[in-house]
């Protein structure tokens, strides 16, 4: 049976006064700069169905995507393999986890399930005859890794415009705009679902705000018409952002440059997506394998030290004081976590779903073996588990390798999910 597709979005903008996630100290939303929400883009060719999810959230637990897939599947049949829900990672949206500063809105998550759920149903709803094609672009101007190699022989994220001290960035970007281009047998515009691996941009700290995802869409609206569903994942971009430390820019005006990111990577998604050839006989799989991560644990000293701090923090820095805390916090945690690594086959492409912020070079490393000539390697898909570095970045440290309940994974979780990604594309790749 040929293809039928349909796609939708929800507002999930939160009240006013809602706590911002994201920073180290807790910051209460004044105002809405621009609306927030979750999208859905449904493909049925009879036989199967899967459903792609993109929130404009800063990252969610797998409680709460569970329980999303729960009631998609009842409401619509889709069992939870067949369904990805992922996270822009937008630091101007809700508190939907607790971390460094701020802690969860347990009201305004408890309230965003359903309306998960709501926006894949009405996209099943929206349902009708239709033809996908799919694409690879490449932008390299707006997306730079963020962890330098410094004379000192240290690794420092962001280290500053111009700083003498810089030898070289120690990781890769990944520069692929993939896409995957919807329309009716009309070529009538349905949807595109789009991945780019970049951090957000950042707003001004008391709005809401989607960030240059929400840019990204009104751009490719204002040409394709604002029934157009313009979906953007994250890559894997655990280690990259838009700061170019060789080339200060200069002083901008607020949202100025998640505008300018958003519109290059709109014009080169539109390019690519113009020039994909059509289907409507599309084969469709999924999968998802649950992997065990264990979790790093502060020491002895680390514990002493941090009820030293806690015991007298006006002596101490913010940053000593928050991380004091994260210290205490993972005494809380279990040994290990689990966690699904999702693959889904779309025609002649795959689309793979990791569980939190990745490093650049892991979805490198699946897209150069994977079985299939197209692979969408999306982060913070079905879980967050915080920042997964590689081998080699917990060696070297910095930043993201800091002991907290944003980055508690053990060394080794990286490649364990490059290994279980693969295992399942192959396994898909054969038709299996």
């Amino acid at each position: 049976m040929a293809l039928q597709a349909g796609a939708a979005q929800m507002n999930i903008t939160p009240k006013l006064g809602t706590s911002l996630a994201g920073y180290f100290s807790d910051r209460k939303a004044q105002r809405v700069h621009d609306e927030l929400w979750v999208k859905a883009l449904v493909l049925d060719n009879g036989e199967m169905a899967i459903a792609l999810v993109v929130a404009d959230l800063i990252c969610l637990e797998r409680e709460f995507i569970d329980r999303a897939k729960s009631l998609i599947q009842q409401r619509c049949g889709l069992p939870p393999e067949s369904v990805l829900v992922s996270c822009t990672h937008t630091h101007t949206g809700p508190a939907t986890v607790s971390v460094l500063g701020v802690e969860q809105d347990r009201e305004y998550v408890e309230w965003l399930v359903p309306r998960i759920a709501d926006s894949v149903q009405m996209a099943w709803q929206n349902r009708q005859p239709a033809q996908l094609g799919i694409g690879v672009g490449r932008e390299e101007r707006v997306s730079f890794n963020r962890r330098y190699l410094m004379k000192d022989g240290t690794v420092r994220m962001n280290p500053g415009y111009l700083n003498p001290d810089i030898v070289q960035p120690v990781g890769p970007t990944d520069p692929d705009v993939m896409v995957l281009r919807v329309t009716d047998l009309e070529e009538r515009n349905i949807a595109i679902y789009t991945v780019f691996a970049l951090h957000y941009v950042g707003a001004p700290s008391h709005d809401i705000s989607a960030d240059y995802f929400g840019f990204f869409a009104e751009a490719l609206q204002r040409f394709y018409g604002e029934t157009f569903v313009a979906m953007l994942a994250n890559g894997c971009c655990g280690d990259v952002n838009n700061i170019d430390v060789y080339h200060p820019p200069r002083r901008k005006k607020p949202y100025e440059q998640a505008k300018h990111v958003a519109r290059v990577v709109a014009a080169e998604a539109l390019k690519t997506g113009e020039f994909v050839e059509f289907t409507q006989e599309v084969s469709l799989a999924a999968s998802l394998e649950e992997l065990t991560l264990p979790l790093r644990k502060p020491t002895e000293e680390q514990v002493r030290r941090a009820h030293e701090i806690l015991a007298n923090p006006q002596n101490y820095s913010a940053t000593e004081v928050v991380y004091a805390r994260e210290h205490l916090k993972l005494l809380e945690f279990p040994a290990q976590v689990t966690t699904p690594i999702q693959v889904l086959r779309v025609h002649d492409a795959a689309v793979v779903g990791l569980p939190g912020e990745i490093f650049a070079q892991t979805g490198l490393d699946i897209k150069a073996a994977s079985p299939f000539p197209v692979t969408f390697v999306v982060e913070l898909a079905n879980d967050w588990v915080g920042y997964v570095p590689t081998g080699r970045a917990f060696e070297e440290g910095g930043y993201e390798t800091w002991l907290a309940r944003s980055s508690k994974v053990a060394p080794g979780a990286a490649e364990a999910m490059v290994e279980v990604a693969l295992k399942q594309l192959r396994r898909l790749h054969l038709g299996q």
